[in-house]
């Protein structure tokens, strides 16, 4: 009798045992553009800072720069009289220095400098319809990058994601996520910082029946990195080989563009500001 029992149990547990579900694993990085410059004020903002400008003028004590401009009027004034009476100015010119006035004027030159290079208002005002390719719209926005990427043998064009690339064995994840770095810009110059060694959120897609049988993998892991561009590049491009098409979106253009409820909240971390 016990030995019947230990046969029917032991026949029992390789009926029951199953295989498990095999896995493709992929490493995804959230390549993000962060915000260039500061967004521009709401009214309320806006005429909070008035007050706080209006109190802080009433209240406070100058401060050392407008002391230094009180006194520049002063000796300028005092040097418009010696200059009238035909008096010597050279010790009075090198009492004088560089007053801030002038250092207003550098300054603001600087700043056209810098408008004519970056065009703030053009780029920071979605109305007038920047191109979604190009790194430099949406200035006072934090951009991510999304492709439709190049997959399998025929290269097909996938939907709108995030660039991934799938681990090779005996590659970390973090290892593929640079390896998608490069791979996807095919180019070395290109310098971007991933944040730590271990991913920030995961995406479980189940392959179709066909894909599945042709790959004998149930379907794909999906470890989502976030990255930072380095720097602020004039341009950005992509390989060919690899990426059909690219857009810098925002959050309300993500969600707008790319497929999948699901999908997209298990990457909602990559708008956060």
């Amino acid at each position: 009798m016990h030995q019947i029992l230990r046969r029917f149990a032991s026949t029992t547990a390789t009926t029951t045992t199953t295989v498990s579900p095999k896995w493709e694993i992929f490493a995804s990085v959230i390549l993000a553009r962060p915000p260039v410059v500061a967004p521009p004020m709401s009214e309320v903002e806006s005429r909070f800072h008035r007050l706080q400008m209006q109190e802080e003028q009433e209240k406070s004590l100058l401060s050392n720069y407008e002391l230094k401009t009180k006194q520049d009027e002063k000796m300028l004034a005092r040097r418009e009289q010696l200059l009238r009476e035909g008096k010597e100015l050279s010790e009075l010119d090198e009492e004088i220095g560089v007053t801030n006035a002038v250092r207003e004027d550098d300054w603001k030159k600087a700043a056209d400098d810098l408008n004519a290079k970056w065009q703030f208002e053009k780029y920071s005002n979605p109305s007038k319809g920047a191109e979604p390719r190009n790194v430099q719209r949406e200035l006072d926005r934090k951009l991510v990058l999304i492709v439709k990427q190049k997959m399998g043998e025929k290269k097909y064009a996938s939907p709108w994601i995030f660039p991934q690339m799938k681990n090779k064995e005996g590659e970390t994840l973090r290892q593929t996520a640079e390896r998608c770095i490069g791979e996807l810009s095919g180019a070395d110059h290109l310098s971007a910082a991933i944040s730590g060694n271990a991913p920030l959120g995961v995406f479980t897609h189940r392959y179709p029946t066909p894909i599945a049988k042709k790959t004998g993998a149930t379907g794909a892991k999906i470890f989502f990195y976030t990255a930072n561009l380095s720097g602020s590049p004039q341009e950005f491009h992509v390989n060919p080989e690899e990426t059909a098409d690219f857009q810098w979106v925002t959050q309300e253009e993500f969600w707008k563009t790319v497929p999948g409820t699901d999908y997209k909240k298990a990457a909602r971390f990559a708008f956060l500001e």
